[in-house]
């Protein structure tokens, strides 16, 4: 079986999802999930059912010099809700810059930057720890 990691980039309103398997070490935009829908929960659950996901990897937004922000206590919240629903390893991976990044590449749907930022971050972690 092939193991699947799944990357969050956590927004406001949106979370970014991507997902790569740790055979091809190549991420991918995979969908947008609206956090004020009733149901976000639930559809992150189907897609970690549906992808057999192993590994949640969570975009951790710091400030440009590395700094902890008001939005990275925010995701803590986030994520300790999650773990009592969600029996698999989440870790947090360092988000700076990657939404500029997705901005440069997707220049007509700003909404869809969270799922390239997402693809973003999860690449850079599989280039880290698995390159």
């Amino acid at each position: 079986m092939i193991k699947r990691i799944l990357g969050i980039d956590p927004g406001q309103r949106y979370f970014g999802i991507a997902i790569a398997d740790l055979e091809t070490k190549i991420s991918s935009p995979y969908k947008i999930l609206d956090l004020k829908e009733k149901d976000f929960l639930e559809k992150l659950k189907d897609i970690i059912k549906k992808e057999e996901i192993k590994k949640i990897v969570v975009g951790r937004p710091l400030s440009l010099r590395g700094k902890r922000t008001k939005e990275t206590f925010d995701l803590k919240k986030i994520i300790n809700l999650f773990k009592n629903e969600i029996r698999i390893p989440f870790i947090e991976f360092d988000e700076r810059l990657t939404s500029k990044m997705a901005d440069k590449i997707n220049l007509k749907n700003k909404k869809k930057d969270h799922a390239i930022a997402a693809a973003i971050i999860l690449q850079n972690f599989l280039d880290k720890f698995y390159g």
